[in-house]
């Protein structure tokens, strides 16, 4: 997969500290250890195992947040391949 960064990547520990990621529309989400990320917006939660990646697509002003500090966070353009 093709992935193409548009912004530093950021952190969204809790609820509290919950970002746009630069109000991207495709986020690439990466963990470094089990993680539960949640769309404040919409109220979805994706679980996250350690050392797993995944390419979340939202609206520009969806809100997303961590359950702790091992999910980091990158607005990138659309994958391709």
């Amino acid at each position: 997969m093709e992935i193409l960064p548009l912004a530093p990547k950021v952190t969204a520990n809790g609820a509290g500290n919950k970002t746009t990621v630069s109000r991207a529309q495709v986020v690439y989400v990466c963990a470094t250890a089990d993680v539960l990320i949640t769309n404040d917006t919409t109220g979805a939660t994706l679980q996250m195992h350690e050392n797993q990646a995944m390419v979340i697509h939202k609206d520009s002003h969806d809100h997303l947040f961590a359950g702790n500090a091992n999910a980091h966070f990158t607005k990138i353009a659309f994958p391709r391949g």
